[in-house]
């Protein structure tokens, strides 16, 4: 099993009684994290869903965020006031701190052994009802580099068959190949449409 980070509490307008994920029942892989944000009498627009596309999950749950989903929760709270529901999916399904260990495993396995052999199914069905996606999956970070390309090509592919909204990703203050992960953003920073 791979190393897992340290837990933070969710982002504070998060309803924590809705959040709910998908794990493979030895909790190796998690599939989806799906949470809502908190609705008031002040606050009666946010009906919308967004979907975030990081690289692979970490220590996140049902319970308690983690530093990337902690960022992801309120960029999107800031950026997006329609929104209620977010959901989060992950090029590679393995949860693990480090994208070392998710090479590790990727050299050691088969592909399928960091994606996860429900992940796709769940791309599909989450692509399929959500209004908005952010693809932040990053750079490799150590993975080999054309088996990462090759699995974000895939992901393109489903994006492209299975979504058919608008697609952004968050800019930095120097350009990125990859769009910038999650953890990066800064709540200041401009959000673009992403050519899938």
């Amino acid at each position: 099993m791979a190393r897992i980070g340290r837990q933070v509490d969710h982002f504070e307008e998060i309803d924590i009684q809705s959040i709910r994920a998908d794990f493979s029942p030895d909790r190796l892989f998690r599939y989806t994290l799906e949470m809502n944000y908190r609705v008031d009498l002040l606050d009666q627009n946010r009906s919308k869903t967004m979907t975030v596309i990081l690289k692979n999950p970490s220590s996140a749950d049902e319970k308690r965020s983690d530093s990337t989903i902690r960022k992801v929760e309120t960029y999107v709270w800031k950026q997006f006031p329609d929104v209620r529901f977010l959901r989060i999916l992950n090029i590679f399904a393995f949860r693990a701190t480090d994208a070392v260990e998710v090479n590790k495993r990727l050299k050691s396995l088969a592909e399928i052994a960091v994606v996860g052999v429900e992940n796709d199914a769940f791309f599909r069905s989450t692509l399929a009802k959500t209004d908005y996606v952010i693809c932040a999956w990053g750079g490799p970070s150590g993975i080999d580099i054309t088996r990462y390309a090759s699995r974000v090509t895939t992901v393109r592919q489903l994006i492209r068959n299975h979504y058919s909204g608008p697609v952004h990703h968050v800019c930095g203050n120097r350009a990125t190949k990859e769009p910038l992960h999650g953890l990066m953003w800064g709540y200041e920073y401009e959000l673009k449409p992403f050519t899938i």
